[in-house]
């Protein structure tokens, strides 16, 4: 990328906008740009809020895309719909032309009690992001690490009823699912935040990957291959997922595996 495909000229953009907007409250960074690991190829992750005062919160939105089209060529973009009526919350994906891309949520101000782990201020008019902020995601809870658990070992189950009915791709799409799961009860276990995030959270604190997760990525999509590293999965979830009260779904899943 050239000097014109600089993220930070995003950055500057939008910060800009909103110091020049009086509705515009504040704006954080989070992702690789607000952790100072970013490089030129990072897309901008960033959150606005917004003050409505007897506006519609849409309204606010809109001017907030409108705004992001006039930082650079636009030549995607997308409104994702996060949040409820009563919160209110869209993500405003857009993809420049020049290859830069900016992923903004924007939310009423209010909304935001805080500044969240791993995000920094561009712009706090009135000190809300002064205070920090524990989001629910930041940490798992015994209950989603028992939840991960279980749909691990009852993917593998899976993995095995896939393809001993030949359904190779189906089987491949639930090992993926299981590695995901394996590495948010790594993640958990580690006590990296946002474990949620699995493989970005594990990779983002310079941490290793599960052992023996190399030997879960078969080689070809044929089903005695799929079942082979589907064994060699659950051997890497067994000691993960077992502090979690699991056993009737991972007997069953073992027990497929090994008759596969």
């Amino acid at each position: 990328m050239d000097a014109a495909g600089d993220p930070w000229e995003i950055v500057k953009a939008l910060t800009a906008w909103a110091e020049r907007t009086p509705w515009c409250d504040w704006v954080e960074l989070s992702g690789s740009l607000g952790r100072g690991a970013g490089d030129r190829v990072s897309d901008v992750d960033a959150g606005l809020g917004v003050l409505l005062d007897g506006v519609a919160y849409e309204e606010r939105r809109d001017a907030a895309l409108a705004a992001a089209r006039e930082y650079a060529v636009v030549a995607d973009e997308l409104i994702q719909h996060l949040g409820s009526p009563e919160r209110p919350s869209d993500h405003l994906v857009v993809q420049y032309a020049d290859g830069r891309q900016l992923s903004l949520v924007v939310m009423p101000a209010q909304n935001r009690p805080g500044l969240a782990p791993g995000s920094q201020p561009v712009f706090d008019r009135s000190g809300r992001l002064a205070q920090p902020f524990a989001p629910s995601a930041l940490h798992a809870t015994a209950e989603q690490r028992r939840e991960w658990a279980f749909l691990g070992w009852w993917g593998l189950a899976d993995v095995a009823k896939h393809a001993g009915r030949g359904r190779v791709w189906r089987a491949l799409e639930s090992l993926h699912e299981v590695r995901t799961y394996v590495w948010q009860l790594h993640a958990a276990e580690l006590g990296v935040d946002y474990p949620a995030f699995g493989a970005v959270s594990v990779q983002n604190a310079g941490l290793p990957e599960p052992a023996g997760l190399a030997a879960t990525l078969p080689v070809a999509a044929e089903p005695a291959e799929v079942i082979a590293t589907a064994r060699a999965l659950a051997d890497v979830l067994e000691p993960l997922a077992a502090p979690h009260s699991v056993d009737g779904a991972r007997a069953e899943a073992r027990r497929r595996l090994a008759a596969a």
